[in-house]
């Protein structure tokens, strides 16, 4: 339905997660992958639609400790899910702020990946390190990662939007609005959204 309603208002990309069962071991969740995404992709290809898979692991609590619920979560299985589904019209919705916490670099995606960028997400994140220090890598960041709009947070937008130009990418850049901070009030979103658009604002053409 929604491959179809994106076609006919001639949206070019619809934005997803692929899932996962966070029990299941990845070879385990890699096996239902290649049983229900290739005709997935297949229909959406044939409707003129691209499908991006956004990179959030989908772990900010313990009832989705420890696997995740999104399986798209890092390079390597990101490279198996297109060794399954070679299809160009296949690719990520990037959104950096979830290659933060995994200590993954973003810039290097950028420029390995470019061709399979098709959508991006502007969100920040802060590491508190205090939290680090409690709770350890091992708890998945959870007491640590902090959802930041963008310009709050840790990454680099004067780098990373830059690469993201180098690399050919002239599509959206959509703020995602998430931030304890600026969530209490409708004067304090609107104002989470004016900070974001003026951190971003330098590096966007």
């Amino acid at each position: 339905m929604v491959i179809q309603a994106a076609e006919m208002l001639e949206v070019p990309v619809v934005g997803t997660f692929i899932g996962r069962d966070k029990d299941k071991s990845t070879t385990a969740n890699f096996e239902e992958f290649a049983k229900v995404w290739p005709p997935l992709v297949k229909f959406a290809r044939e409707h003129h639609v691209k499908v991006a898979i956004e990179n959030c692991p989908m772990i900010f609590s313990m009832d989705e400790w420890p696997g995740g619920n999104n399986l798209a979560t890092a390079p390597a299985i990101w490279r198996k899910m297109w060794e399954i589904i070679p299809d160009d019209n296949f690719g990520l919705n990037l959104d950096p702020s979830h290659l933060v916490w995994q200590m993954i670099d973003y810039i290097r995606v950028v420029k390995e990946f470019k061709d399979r960028i098709f959508h991006v997400h502007a969100k920040d994140l802060h590491i508190d390190r205090e939290g680090l220090y409690q709770n350890g890598i091992l708890s998945l960041g959870m007491g640590w990662q902090i959802p930041r709009l963008p310009g709050r947070g840790d990454i680099e937008w004067n780098k990373f939007l830059p690469a993201l130009s180098a690399a050919g990418y002239n599509y959206v850049v959509s703020i995602e609005h998430e931030d304890r901070d600026y969530e209490k009030t409708e004067d304090l979103v609107k104002a989470g959204f004016l900070l974001a658009r003026d951190a971003l604002r330098p590096y966007i053409k």
